[in-house]
């Protein structure tokens, strides 16, 4: 009767081993594919983990275990700062030559 209880687990425990080899192989096997669709929710599937971001907006960082969230950005407009002649050099006249 223990050996019976006993291969059942085996048998139960090599069931749950081989679902999850499964599990990891299915999203290995797709993750070509969702990237190819832009699939965004790789961004939060537990399936995959986001070591390197190659387009965002400078700033961004990864924070590992936290669940991603779009924050609004504001327009800021930048207007140039006027450029001055410097002060301690003279400025020379303009002269024409003529042939």
């Amino acid at each position: 009767m223990e050996s019976l209880v006993g291969w059942f687990l085996v048998l139960i425990l090599t069931g749950v081993i081989g679902w999850i080899g499964w599990l990891q192989w299915n999203s290995y096997r797709t993750l070509d594919q969702r990237i190819d669709q832009l699939d965004s929710t790789l961004l939060e599937s537990t399936g995959t983990r986001v070591e390197n971001v190659l387009d965002a907006p400078p700033g961004s960082v990864i924070v590992p275990y936290v669940v991603t969230s779009m924050v609004p950005v504001q327009n800021v407009v930048q207007t140039p700062a006027p450029v001055a002649a410097p002060v301690h050099e003279p400025q020379t006249p303009v002269r024409l030559v003529h042939d």
